[in-house]
């Protein structure tokens, strides 16, 4: 198999050298014209997007978490319009692959009116589940541009529904995986090729087909949109208006990281799944600024392993490229000149840099982390700069992902994730107030949570309960995010399959910041055999719609089983109920420093539990008036300072006791050597 190196690919993510008729060309393009033009470009791609939204019907489309973007005809991103970084970033890679590699094959040819097609991570895409579809721009028979639309893929053929089988083993439980390939030739897509693909992704055949005549309809609006504007402009007002923007962005990019603090930063953290099981593993990250560059070094992560919760090294970076774009380069464009400042390391063999045929299928898992890593590195180095406003814990960077299949209440056969839980995590707690309650997708930060009528109508379920979960966000001088929880039922069918992929169930991921607590840590929990139905035919409106009275009061009849967070497939019956969640955001500061107001506040809003008010915020008050006691909270937080000193050790002694801890054996099968997390064993793959 002829593949990419993964250190090439890597390198692709930097811009081309720019030739002098490039160079030439940007120079001739005013501020004027320079800042009309460039938003005119965006709102292209703002109305592919709309497109391609309104043409999806998977419920991940429909939230918004697709990507449009456009590219140079070396295959540079320009500019996006997006639910997700994650999906444009991807797309450089099978560009350039196409033009550096494939472009130069016998009998192959770039013509006008060609649609490519790429799902494999060996080749760019960040999962076989992302899937993109890429198309050229011509203009007299000259290559001026290239755009691309990706978007998540519920059904890949795998192993288990869904597209991301967390018991896969290697790439080849993983179902469809495309090195890129032309699927349409002048302007028509080839029906021989799509009786094949439709063929790996018969659990859902109809929604895998839509949707990728959604991405060709979103790529050719803006072919369509960017001719007009040559026609009216120019090829070389276009080229020189492309470069413009690669350079601006890096010169801005380079000046603001010019402004923080030079040094090293460094934060770990861990994951508690491979996704075929439980077990420890460690993500790091050494953050260097020098002058105007940042060196991101991922030397210390855990060794690959027999599971599906790896990265690539480019789906790494794209991860990173999420923080990046969404908070300290905010307000730049969101283009290959902004990240032409970053340099990515990694150690070859590891959860981040694995051999080739390792499982991918659900990198996002083991990506979140990195996406947990970058706020507390970036918080740091940023506090003293004028963007300290963006000083942030991370949100909840769970992506509990929820997938259901089989046969709807249409007779039609479906294979997707629920958008909700993904799409409500709560944000981080920040340098000057409380993180957002259900802020969105980590991955995804301007997606939307999808209407609970819409699924229902969608997919052959009924909604229990969904609201916001007491006690899911971390606590801090400023708390984070409350996340949510939804419980559901198989409905109009007599079964479902539905499988969970997640973390989180032993330790969270993401770490609060500056003293905050990281979220709480989330089970998985279903409930069989219930009397539901039966009951609500009585009209019994006894039933609680919070998850934790459920589960205390056992307020139906039935068996409570708890699980870890991930699950694979299972068969749930008519009566049988699944709980998601999604994480709370992470806190950031002293939880003795917040406004006790503030957390009488949270208590009436259902956002914390009187429990945390006063076990862990430490505040007293009357339950019945909730007046606020201060003399006694402002007594109960002093005489926890004094504790905490008296508690306290001199550094060295701390050490001493604290490296003689160990994790037992049995968490450590897939960390590596203690603690350093350096190869301790071969992973045979078959």
């Amino acid at each position: 198999m002829t593949i990419v190196d993964q250190r090439e690919l890597l390198g692709w993510l930097k811009p081309e050298i720019p030739s002098d008729y490039e160079i030439n060309c940007s120079e001739r393009i005013d501020d004027v014209d320079y800042a009309v033009y460039k938003q005119k470009l965006n709102l292209i791609l703002s109305e592919a997007m709309d497109m391609f939204v309104r043409c999806g019907i998977s419920d991940l489309a429909m939230a918004g978490d697709v990507g449009v973007a456009l590219f140079t005809p070396e295959g540079d991103l320009v500019a996006c319009n997006v639910g997700s970084y994650l999906h444009v970033v991807s797309s450089v890679f099978p560009i350039k692959y196409i033009m550096r590699k494939l472009r130069h094959s016998q009998g192959m040819t770039v013509r006008g009116g060609d649609f490519y097609f790429c799902n494999d991570p060996l080749y760019g895409a960040v999962h076989n589940a992302d899937q993109i579809v890429m198309m050229h721009i011509f203009h007299n028979g000259t290559l001026v541009a290239w755009t691309g639309a990706t978007a998540h893929t519920g059904e890949t053929g795998a192993t288990e529904p869904g597209g991301m089988p967390v018991t896969a083993r290697s790439r080849f439980d993983e179902g469809m995986k495309m090195a890129p390939f032309r699927i349409g030739e002048r302007y028509q897509l080839r029906p021989d090729l799509l009786q094949m693909m439709e063929n790996y992704v018969s659990r859902s055949p109809r929604t895998f087909m839509i949707e990728l005549r959604a991405r060709v309809s979103a790529c050719d609006r803006v072919r369509i949109r960017i001719q007009e504007l040559v026609q009216a402009k120019g090829a070389v007002f276009l080229t020189g208006l492309f470069r413009k923007i690669l350079v601006e962005a890096e010169t801005s990019a380079r000046a603001r990281i010019r402004g923080w603090n030079d040094g090293i930063y460094r934060a770990v953290t861990f994951t508690d799944s491979i996704g075929l099981e439980e077990g420890l593993q460690r993500v790091s990250l050494t953050l260097t600024k020098f002058e105007d560059s940042l060196v991101f070094d991922f030397n210390g992560t855990s060794p690959e392993h027999e599971g599906s919760y790896h990265a690539f090294p480019h789906a790494t970076a794209a991860h990173a490229a999420i923080y990046l774009f969404g908070w300290p380069f905010y307000d730049l464009p969101r283009s290959s000149g902004t990240l032409a400042s970053c340099e990515f390391k990694f150690a070859p063999g590891t959860a981040l840099s694995p051999s080739s045929e390792a499982a991918t299928s659900n990198s996002v898992m083991i990506g979140s982390a990195v996406m947990s890593l970058l706020p507390n590195c970036f918080s740091k180095m940023m506090f003293d700069s004028p963007q300290r406003e963006l000083v942030s814990a991370a949100m909840g960077n769970t992506g509990s992902g929820y997938v259901i299949s089989g046969l709807s209440q249409w007779n039609v056969p479906f294979s997707d994730m629920l958008a909700y839980p993904l799409n409500t995590e709560g944000g981080g707690g920040k340098a000057d107030s409380d993180g957002v309650d259900a802020m969105g997708f980590p991955w995804c930060p301007s997606g939307r949570a999808s209407n609970v009528e819409d699924e229902e109508h969608d997919y052959p379920i009924i909604c229990i309960t969904q609201k916001l979960a007491r006690d899911s966000c971390g606590f801090g001088r400023h708390r984070g995010g409350s996340g949510t929880q939804m419980a559901v039922t198989p409905h109009h069918v007599e079964h479902l399959a539905q499988m969970s992929i997640s973390k989180n169930s032993r330790l969270h991921t993401t770490q609060g910041l500056f003293g905050g607590y990281p979220p709480r840590v989330i089970p998985g929990i279903v409930i069989r055999n219930t009397d539901l139905f039966a009951r609500w035919q009585k009209g019994d409106q006894e039933i609680l719609h919070d998850i934790h009275d459920l589960i205390m009061n056992r307020s139906l009849s039935g068996e409570y089983m708890f699980t870890t967070h991930y699950r694979p497939v299972q068969l749930l019956k008519r009566g049988d109920i699944f709980v998601e969640f999604s994480s709370g955001g992470p806190g950031y500061g002293d939880v003795l420093e917040r406004e006790a107001h503030s957390v009488l506040a949270d208590i009436k809003q259902g956002i914390i539990s009187e429990w945390v008010a006063d076990q862990v915020y430490l505040v007293s008050y009357d339950p019945l008036t909730f007046e606020l006691d201060d003399e006694r909270t402002t007594e109960r937080r002093k005489e926890a300072r004094a504790y905490r000193c008296q508690k306290g050790l001199p550094y060295r002694r701390f050490m001493r006791d604290w490296e003689k801890l160990r994790p037992s054996e049995e968490l450590l099968r897939y960390y590596g050597n203690w603690p350093d997390a350096s190869p301790n064993r071969d992973v045979i793959r078959m």
